[in-house]
């Protein structure tokens, strides 16, 4: 397990990551708005949020979402591509598959509890990218349904980055468990949109 000194560590590390995937509980829905006011205005990767078992609302999302970021904001429809520098909100709902070039939905069974599952979206992520997926997991708790860390795992098995929000900056109910993911990146929220533009730089130039 990684501390808040990888930040440093890994800012040469540009060029090795395709997506960045981005999931957090519905109730914890702010925490992406905070990640991503933390983004620079030029940001060449596609990014994913997927907030898990999130109802209905898809609007209201988009609009806080976009409210917060300089980049596009789009809410997925199925079969849409995956284009750089956008911001894509998984709808209510449905499950976000991730291909390696565009997006699918399904409206089966809830997973552990979830629709959308951070886990379904984070495993698609896996598969479609390997080890050139970021995955950030945000306010995640291990008593909330399908809380995305059996997919971070996932990603982790694969070979891709994953970073986890710091126990110690939680706050409420809502309590990531970095801790519990072998070799996750555990940073403080405020440090984790900078960290994760790092990974891209080269791309952005």
């Amino acid at each position: 397990m990684a501390s808040s000194s990888t930040l440093a560590r890994a800012a040469h590390r540009g060029g090795e990551h395709d997506l960045v995937v981005v999931g957090a509980p519905a109730a914890a829905a702010r925490l992406a708005a905070m990640f991503l006011v933390g983004l620079p205005d030029v940001f060449a990767l596609p990014l994913v949020v997927v907030l898990g078992g999130a109802g209905g609302r898809d609007r209201e999302r988009l609009v806080d979402l976009q409210a917060h970021c300089a980049l596009p904001v789009h809410l997925v429809d199925d079969k849409d591509p995956i284009l750089p520098a956008r911001v894509y909100l998984a709808p209510a709902d449905y499950h976000l598959y991730v291909e390696p070039d565009h997006f699918a939905l399904s409206a089966e069974a809830p997973v552990r509890g979830a629709r959308p599952s951070l886990d379904v979206a984070f495993e698609s992520v896996a598969d479609a990218f390997g080890a050139r997926a970021v995955c950030v997991l945000l306010g995640a708790d291990e008593d909330a349904a399908g809380d995305g860390r059996a997919g971070a795992a996932k990603v982790r098995a694969r070979g891709g980055l994953v970073i986890v929000e710091d126990p110690a900056t939680a706050v409420g109910a809502h309590e990531p468990t970095g801790e519990r993911l072998a070799a996750a990146t555990v940073l403080h929220l405020s440090e984790i949109a900078p960290f994760v533009s790092t990974l891209c730089e080269w791309e952005a130039t």
